[in-house]
Order: structure tokens, then sequence, then C-alpha cells
């Protein structure tokens, strides 16, 4: 199984003059925010990941609480929203292991390993709503406590020039450093929406919103 991606981009000049205004006001647009120093060094961790040690390990604990009040509902079946008033948490543990096996960047391989332990339930056992609104418990309602693997997989980069680029270590890529120009292999256990359909605002239940098409980083059922 591999994976080929390619990412171009374009930009055109802004437009300096409206067709009709000579108004500056309506064609001048506003500078971006600039981030300050604080803002980029702030990490999403409660301890900061070496950018040099050949290995990588992070742990992540999820726990939602979700509850609804008694409403009427005289068609309610099987796989219905209860009509009774519940309350349900639901608990997601996550151990990511990582090491690198080659640290030449031109020819970069990764062993990534994701242990993951899904406790709670979800209202309703996860029935009943079109789009529900606790991702953990979506991807498989008769996961219990047990640990599962979620994630075992090679990562293997295959560069195609000398000159590099800067890359944030992540679970999936432990590099700091790639070439511009490269070809990147993922082979074993995964979940699509680690590499594809990513966004800002519904990709990780984790960290944005907890109801997501998929989601860490949303981990395939077992």
């Amino acid at each position: 199984m591999g994976a080929f991606l390619v990412l171009s981009a374009a930009c055109s000049p802004a437009l300096a003059q409206s067709q009709g205004s000579t108004d500056p006001a309506q064609i001048t647009l506003p500078d971006a925010p600039i981030p300050s120093p604080e803002m980029e060094d702030t990490a999403l961790t409660v301890f900061p990941h070496s950018e040099t040690s050949r290995f990588y390990i992070a742990g992540q604990a999820n726990i939602i609480f979700q509850a609804h009040g008694p409403f009427h509902s005289p068609y309610e079946g099987t796989n219905s929203l209860l009509a009774r008033g519940e309350y349900k948490p639901s608990l997601l543990g996550t151990l990511y292991l990582g090491a690198q096996l080659r640290r030449d960047p031109k020819t970069e391989t990764d062993a990534i390993f994701n242990l993951e332990s899904a406790g709670g339930r979800g209202l309703s056992e996860a029935l009943g709503l079109a789009g529900f609104t606790n991702l953990d418990v979506v991807r498989n309602p008769t996961l219990g406590s047990v640990p599962y693997m979620a994630r075992a997989q090679l990562h293997q980069t295959i560069g195609f020039t000398d000159k590099m680029v800067e890359s944030t270590r992540t679970p999936f890529s432990l590099a700091t450093q790639v070439p511009e120009r490269r070809l990147e292999f993922y082979v074993g256990k995964m979940s699509l929406p680690d590499y594809l359909d990513i966004n800002s605002i519904g990709s990780d239940s984790h960290l944005q919103f907890m109801k997501t098409r998929s989601g860490p980083h949303a981990t395939p059922s077992r």
C-alpha cells in the first residue's frame, strides 16, 4: 500500500482597484494579524517532545461527558435515541510510539505504533442520531477498556533532491527535515483521515469539534 501526494499552490496579485470605484476604503484589505512569539512557542503538550531523539513517545486522554433530559418520543424504536433522560461518559486513552529506523532525511524510515483503550459508552449506545455528538464512541460502540492496536505502520521517504525543508515532527512522521521533492509511503494499519480530508476545524475530535466525519487521529475499529 502506498500514498503519493502532490500539493501545488497558485497565487494571483491582489486587485489594486475595483472597477468604477475610487474609494480606497472599498479596495484596501486589512493586514493579516502577526502571531506573537509567545503564541508560536505554545505547545499543545504537557511535556515538550524532543526534536533530536530517534524515539517518539506521546500519550493522550480524552474524557467526554454527555447527558440529555427526557423528551416526548411517540415513535421510539430499538435504534432510536432514548426518550428517557440519560448520561454517559466516555474515556479514550492513546499511546503513540515511534522510532526512526533510518535517519538519513533522503531515505528516512519510521516505525509507528499506536495502542488505544476505549472505555465508557455513548448516549443510547451511540444510536439514534445521524450525526452523532461523540466520535469517540461512534468508531465502534462495542469497544471496551481492553487495549487494542489502533495503528502499526512503516513510513518510508524517498527524496528526489538534496534541498531540505523544515518539517514538523508528528506521531506519523518523525523527521524534522525532509527533501523538498519526495515520495512518501505509509504501509500497515492506518486511519485514512490521518492523511486525507484534513482541516483546521473538524479533523481531530480531541482538539476540535467532538462531532466530525472522521477524526490522532480518528481510529479504525478493531
